[in-house]
């Protein structure tokens, strides 16, 4: 049986902390053009090479699909953010005027 199949959990296996390993995947889709070596990736994980390109190509779709949502949703975040201060600001200007009156 390979390690990679005895090891639940890979990231504990390496020793990496969460952040560790969400920086690592990160700054991977941050490289202009990553060259794999899938023969040492074949044997780091116990499978062929073609088996090795495909679990990878899907995994790094999935990674892309993720950056993807993660970044609509700082994107939704900020707006709604934007809205709320809108609002809060709009209250104030309102709660000021009727002071005044």
């Amino acid at each position: 049986m390979s390690s990679h199949k005895q090891e639940n959990n890979p990231v504990k296996a390496l020793g990496l902390i969460p952040s560790q390993a969400e920086h690592l995947l990160l700054g991977y889709l941050c490289m202009p053009k990553p060259e794999v070596d899938w023969k040492k990736l074949a044997e780091l994980c116990d499978v062929t090479p073609s088996s090795a390109r495909t679990v990878f190509t899907k995994a790094r779709r999935q990674l892309e699909k993720w950056e993807e949502k993660r970044a609509a949703e700082a994107v939704k975040k900020e707006a709604n953010e934007a809205d709320e201060a809108e609002q809060d600001a709009a209250t104030e200007t309102a709660h000021a005027d009727n002071d005044q009156n």
